[in-house]
């Protein structure tokens, strides 16, 4: 629920014409859940010597976050067209 509210806070952000480091707030919001839900995994495996087959899925979770709150802040950017 928490991810649903940095969501729909960057959409929010680009319908009130925030500037655009709104998108950077909402992705370090969505990371940090990322982290928060799946942390003890990562250190799990950097323990059990998998950290070069854990990382990039550190990076696909950081790059989604980013791609997932720009989608949202273009998408209020373009409703204060309709």
């Amino acid at each position: 629920m928490i991810g649903f509210i940095a969501i729909f806070g960057a959409a929010l952000s680009g319908f009130a014409g925030v500037g655009i480091w709104a998108v950077a707030a909402a992705a370090i919001a969505l990371a940090a859940l990322s982290q928060a839900r799946f942390g003890a995994l990562y250190k799990r495996a950097d323990s059990l010597g998998l950290r070069s087959q854990a990382q990039p899925f550190l990076l696909i979770s950081a790059l989604n976050a980013v791609a997932t709150t720009a989608i949202a802040y273009v998408a209020g950017v373009g409703l204060q067209y309709i």
